[in-house]
Parts: structure tokens; C-alpha cells; sequence
């Protein structure tokens, strides 16, 4: 199946092939983007990232963000977790 490129509004949307978007989160004390990597304590979801004490050996290319990280709540803690959306 072509990959094709669809616009719809502002956005282009590619049908028929591609990774699917993901979502990893982490506290926004360890976020860190240098040099287009961007490393953190990623999680797979709010919860558990606030219980990841330290960042961890996964990073990210800050080329593969589809927008800016965004704090959506705090730990128990006080902890600011944020969520990145990527591929």
C-alpha cells in the first residue's frame, strides 16, 4: 500500500503505513533535551512514573516529538509528571 499524505486543516496526515504515535511520561526534574536527545525517567503511564526515582538508560530523539512535553498532574509527592506524545 503508497504511503500518502493527506491534509486535513492545518495538519498532514500520512495514510498506509508509519509508526503509531506513543506517549511515555516522567517527572519533569529529570526531563533533559541536549544535543536532539531527550532523556528522563520515562514511564508507560502517570502512575508509575512517579515511582521511577531515576532516569533510566531509554531516550528519545527530540526529532520524534509531535508536541512540547506537557505537565498533566503531581505525585502524592508533589512530583510534576509530564507526557510526551512522539514516534
Amino acid at each position: 500500500m503508497p504511503l500518502v499524505a493527506q491534509e486535513s486543516g492545518e495538519s498532514v496526515q500520512e495514510v498506509g503505513g508509519g509508526r503509531s504515535p506513543s506517549l511515555s511520561f516522567c517527572q519533569e526534574r529529570f526531563y533533559d533535551e541536549d544535543d536532539g536527545i531527550i532523556r528522563c525517567n520515562w514511564a508507560v503511564n502517570f502512575t508509575v512514573a512517579c515511582f521511577v526515582s531515576y532516569p533510566n538508560n531509554k531516550v528519545i530523539q527530540a526529532g520524534s516529538k509531535l508536541a512540547e512535553p506537557e505537565v498533566v498532574g503531581e505525585c502524592d509527592n508533589g512530583e510534576k509528571i509530564v507526557k510526551l506524545r512522539h514516534y
